[in-house]
């Protein structure tokens, strides 16, 4: 069984390792600057950028890159922007356990 510490030390892995997001509208990708990473009070880690856009749009995915630039995360989405909204604070969240 792992021990709270290793359950640690692949929080913090995260943490260190995600260092940039994009985000999908059309066929294009846009990138996005991560904002906070978190470790949130139920040991979940978060992870938040802003997705801006001008004008209506839809999101349809979101991803995060490692610090080599390798893709690591990715997510189908449908975010539906009106033209009346600036953007999107967006949130990855992560729940490590064992099971």
């Amino acid at each position: 069984m792992l021990t709270q510490a290793a359950i640690n030390s692949f929080k913090q892995h995260i943490d260190r390792t995600v260092a940039t997001a994009k985000y999908k509208i059309g066929s294009t990708y846009y990138p996005a600057t991560i904002h906070k990473k978190e470790i949130l009070s139920d040991g979940r880690v978060a992870i938040y950028f802003t997705i801006n856009t001008t004008g209506a749009a839809t999101i349809s995915e979101v991803q995060l890159y490692d610090t080599s630039g390798q893709l690591w995360a990715s997510k189908s989405e449908n975010v539906i922007l009106t033209s009346a909204q600036n953007g999107v604070l967006y949130r990855f969240t992560f729940a490590i356990e064992e099971v």
